[in-house]
């Protein structure tokens, strides 16, 4: 017999056996739990078997990396980078010599991955995520992992504990989030491309907020496989930079089918030549406005001129722009968060990886976390902890029943998106409804914290929702240098036509 690699599995007697079943509020008799042990033992003997196998490898092709160190504040003055690295990728290719930041949820083979969390300290990835080996393969090279909100759970680029991430168009504002760093790495000229992950608008906004372009692409367009998660029906990872046409090369690079990707569909992806349409403008093309995202109460009228101005710019370069409503537009927020806070739970529960999933996942990370979690469960982050209760709440006590009804009620939104764009090239609204927010101050609650997270996300969320496609394009900025972000919404899998309208506003 070959040499087991990690051991037997331990057996659990019968007073354990009572205790596991009592935690699941089940009460065995000591008779009882004798019988089931013994089951128990020859269930576990199966899985033994396991053990006799070797793990699946997941080769690294580039082997060319330095896992760097903690950038100084000169280096870095927008708090944007958690480690500065290098690894290079092929010596040419469409991005030959482009420098990305991977935000850090994000997996780098040998580089330290924090998930901006102490929780994760002394986690080194020993594979590359799908997005980044693309990258690399085109002739990126890595020098930079960036901040994010701890976990991804925020959308203000404030919470991480690597502290708050500056937004380089005026450092006394929020750059938004999660993906607060990559957008203020690409903002500050730290790095030329980033990749960002959105679940609920985390790559939009704080690209809108720092006045570069942020791509969600159709779900399931970009592999997801090496990134953590929340929930892998809402998970994206996308590009970012400070033009439509690096987006565009990005995508190219990056999008495409990953049968370890949890989120793959056989013969479902569809990819395309994503800079066909940049240069032709928009001449002939049909848009409509979200009526719904135009009415949140917290709207600056400022924020809602400049979109007025936005849609008189698509006009004047050929456009003809009507109104549309998306009746659960507004509904959205609820939805999502509903799904979210299970989905936390149960990510916490699984160790970070999920099941019922397909792909392929990461046993040591699992460890990692399982172990880190034990030990040192009190330094989850304070507003990420109210997510995972309210999650436990909801699965122990409603069993579960909110996250089938918020799944089910997406379908409607998505039909309802579906039928605002029959006939129409695209939507659009504003990322958010308002200028970036000032930096947190040490009397902001959690309660206030999350409503000033939620807010951000109004216009964005229904996305993650429906799975359509929406990239962030810079519309202007105010007296105070701070951007705001036009939002265009495409048919499921017409990214090249959301880049060449982008573009043509963006050359406009």
């Amino acid at each position: 017999m070959t040499q087991r690699l990690r051991g037997f599995i331990r057996r659990p007697g019968p007073r354990e056996v009572q205790d596991l079943a009592a935690s699941a509020s089940v009460f065995l008799t000591d008779r009882h739990a004798e019988e089931v042990a013994a089951a128990m033992d020859a269930m576990l003997g199966a899985i033994d078997a396991v053990d006799d196998l070797p793990p699946v490898a997941i080769p690294v092709k580039h082997t060319d990396r330095d896992p760097g160190r903690r950038p100084t504040p000169d280096e870095d003055p927008f708090n944007a980078i958690i480690r500065l690295c290098r690894v290079n990728g092929a010596p040419s290719g469409p991005l030959a010599g482009k420098s990305v930041g991977i935000k850090d949820a994000v997996k780098v083979a040998g580089i330290p991955m924090t998930n901006a969390s102490t929780i994760h300290r002394g986690f080194v990835p020993t594979h590359d995520a799908t997005v980044v080996e693309r990258l690399l393969d085109a002739g990126a090279v890595v020098t930079a992992k960036t901040n994010l909100d701890d976990f991804s759970w925020a959308g203000t680029g404030e919470t991480s504990t690597f502290g708050p991430t500056k937004n380089p168009r005026n450092d006394a504002y929020s750059p938004g989030g999660s993906s607060s760093g990559s957008a203020a790495a690409v903002a500050g000229g730290l790095v030329d491309l980033a990749i960002g992950a959105d679940t609920a608008g985390s790559v939009r906004i704080p690209a809108a907020w720092c006045g570069i372009v942020g791509l969600k692409a159709t779900h399931g367009l970009i592999p997801s496989f090496g990134a953590a998660y929340i929930d892998h029906t809402l998970d994206y990872l996308g590009p970012m930079a400070k033009s439509v046409e690096e987006t565009a090369l990005m995508l190219a690079a990056i999008a495409g089918d990953d049968p370890r990707d949890p989120q793959w569909v056989r013969g479902a992806i569809r990819t395309d030549d994503y800079a066909r349409g940049l240069g032709e403008g928009v001449a002939g093309m049909r848009f409509g406005v979200v009526r719904e995202a135009l009415q949140w109460t917290e709207a600056d009228p400022a924020m809602t001129a400049m979109f007025h101005d936005a849609v008189r710019k698509l006009e004047g370069l050929g456009a003809a722009v009507e109104e549309v409503s998306v009746p659960w537009w507004r509904h959205a927020w609820p939805i999502q968060i509903a799904i979210m806070c299970h989905s936390v739970s149960a990510m916490v529960d699984s160790n970070l990886e999920g099941f019922n999933r397909g792909g392929m996942c990461d046993p040591d990370y699992q460890a990692a976390f399982g172990k880190a979690r034990r030990l040192a469960a009190h330094e989850v982050g304070p507003f990420l902890l109210v997510g995972i209760l309210a999650g436990h709440y909801l699965r122990n006590d409603y069993f579960g029943a909110y996250y089938g009804k918020a799944q089910n009620l997406r379908h409607e939104l998505r039909r309802q998106v579906d039928g605002a764009l029959s006939g129409l090239d695209a939507l659009i609204t504003p990322v958010t409804a308002f200028f970036p927010t000032p930096l947190i101050d040490e009397e902001m609650t959690l309660t206030t914290m999350g409503e000033k997270g939620s807010a951000n996300t109004h216009n964005t969320c229904a996305l993650n929702l429906t799975g359509h496609p929406a990239l962030s394009v810079p519309m202007g900025a105010d007296a105070r240098n701070l951007p705001g972000g036009l939002q265009i919404i495409a048919p499921h899998w017409r990214e090249a036509d959301l880049l060449r309208i982008a573009h043509a506003f963006e050359a406009g």
